[in-house]
C-alpha cells in the first residue's frame, strides 16, 4: 500500500498555483506539505482547458497521470478541482482511480454552492430538480460524493453536506474526519504579545465595510490594503499595511487579537459568505494562531467552540460588542489567553490537526473493526 497526494501545476515556471489568489496557494502548499511529512508522495498534473478533448486522448492522459497506482493505494485530492476541468474530466479521473482499486480521499477545501447560498432549500417548497441543475450543486452532489473517504473543515460542514446529499436521496460514507482549526505552517519567532495593541484584520478594507462603523478611536491594523483604501480610513485609528507574501504575514501582525469576521453590513453577520463561516474554517483563523495571537470570532461560526473550549480569544454575537469586549479584558486574563494560544500554536504550525484527520480517515478505510 502506498499513499499519494495529487498536485496541480498551473505553469511551466517555478512557483506555486494560486499563490497570489488570496490565501489559496498558501493553504494548498501547507496541506500538501503536511501530507508529505506523513510519507505521502506527490503526483503532479498540469492544469489545462480542453472541453472538447476526445475521450481516447483523455483516457490516455489519465493512464499517464495515474498509471503508477496499485490496488489498495490511497490518493488524497483537493476538492474542488481547478475550474479549468469540466465535469467529464473529473468523472473520468474518479472512474480511473476506482478502476485501479485505489481509495480516493477528498480533502474538502471549499463548497462552491454554499458560498453563494449556504442555506439548503426546503424540498417541500422548492423544486429540487431545479436546485440540482446548478453546476456547483451537481458537482458537490454527484461528483464529490463518489469519494471513498472525506476530510472536512468541521463537523458542522460534514453534517451540512450529509443534509445536502439527502436532497438527492444520496448517502455519504462513514469514512470521514475533519481538521477543525486547520493549519498554517510557518516558523514564528516574534516576542510575546501585549493586551493593548488593537485588533488585526487580514484582508483588504474595501471587502470589510463593517469595520468603518467601529468607533473612531478603536485601533485596527489592516493587512492587505490597497492604495485606494487610504481614502476610506478618514480620521479613524486604522493602520494600513500593503499586501505581502502570505508566508510573511504572521511575522508582521502587530495587534493583540486577530479578527475573523465576514459580513455585508454592520453589526450582525449578514450575507452568504458570513453565513458560510458556520461550516468552514477561514484561512485567517489558523494564521492568527500560528502567530501566537488570540482570535475574535462570531458565536455561530464553526470555529467558535474551539475558541471557547481552549479559551484562546473572544466569541461575539455581534460586532457591536467588539469595543467593549476588548476593553473589558484585563491584562491578567489576556496573558492567560496568550498562554493558552501558545499551547495550541505549535500544533497549528506543524499541521497536527490535519495530519491527525488524515490518519483518522485512513484508519477508517484500512482498519476493519472486529
Amino acid at each position: 500500500m502506498a499513499n499519494y497526494i495529487f498536485h496541480f501545476n498551473g505553469s511551466i515556471h517555478p512557483g506555486y498555483p494560486f499563490w497570489d489568489f488570496g490565501a489559496a496557494g498558501k493553504c494548498h502548499l501547507d496541506r500538501e506539505t503536511a501530507a508529505e511529512e506523513l510519507g505521502f508522495s506527490r503526483i503532479d498534473g498540469f492544469v489545462y482547458n480542453w472541453n472538447t478533448e476526445p475521450i481516447d486522448v483523455l483516457n490516455a492522459r489519465m493512464d499517464g497521470l495515474l498509471g503508477g497506482l496499485q490496488r489498495y493505494d490511497c490518493l488524497l485530492v483537493h476538492w474542488p478541482f481547478s475550474p479549468n476541468f469540466n465535469h467529464r474530466w473529473i468523472q473520468t479521473f474518479i472512474d480511473r482511480v476506482h478502476l485501479f482499486g485505489v481509495n480516493l480521499i477528498f480533502l474538502v477545501d471549499d463548497m462552491a454552492s454554499w458560498r453563494s447560498n449556504p442555506v439548503l432549500p426546503n424540498p417541500a417548497k422548492v423544486n429540487i430538480e431545479n436546485y440540482m441543475a446548478s453546476l456547483d450543486v451537481s458537482a458537490e452532489v454527484n461528483l464529490l460524493s463518489q469519494g471513498d473517504g472525506f476530510i472536512f473543515h468541521s463537523e458542522a460542514m460534514l453534517k451540512h453536506y450529509r443534509e445536502q446529499l439527502q436532497l438527492a436521496d444520496k448517502k455519504l460514507t462513514d469514512k470521514v474526519s475533519w481538521y477543525g482549526p486547520s493549519l498554517n505552517m510557518t516558523n514564528y519567532f516574534q516576542g510575546r504579545r501585549h493586551f493593548d495593541q488593537g485588533v488585526d484584520y487580514a484582508g483588504a478594507l474595501f471587502k470589510a465595510a463593517f469595520l468603518h462603523e467601529l468607533p473612531d478611536n478603536f485601533k485596527l491594523n489592516i493587512y492587505g490594503a490597497r492604495e485606494k483604501d487610504k481614502e476610506l480610513i478618514k480620521n479613524k485609528n486604522i493602520h494600513l499595511h500593503a499586501r505581502v507574501d502570505p508566508e510573511a504575514i504572521p511575522q508582521m501582525l502587530e495587534g493583540s487579537y486577530g479578527l475573523v469576521w465576514d459580513s455585508e453590513s454592520y453589526p450582525d453577520v449578514v450575507g452568504p459568505l458570513g453565513q458560510y463561516e458556520r461550516y468552514n474554517t477561514p484561512a485567517k483563523f489558523p494564521m492568527y494562531l500560528s502567530a501566537n495571537e488570540p482570535v475574535i470570532v462570531w458565536s455561530q461560526a464553526a470555529t467558535a467552540d474551539f475558541v471557547r473550549k481552549n479559551q484562546i480569544g473572544l466569541v461575539l454575537d455581534s460586532l457591536a460588542e467588539l469595543p467593549n469586549a476588548v476593553r473589558d479584558v484585563s491584562e491578567e486574563r489576556y496573558n492567560q489567553m496568550i498562554t493558552n494560544v501558545m499551547r495550541i500554536s505549535p500544533l497549528i504550525r506543524n499541521g497536527f490537526f490535519l495530519k491527525k484527520a488524515i490518519l483518522d480517515v485512513m484508519a477508517k478505510i484500512y482498519v476493519r473493526s472486529v
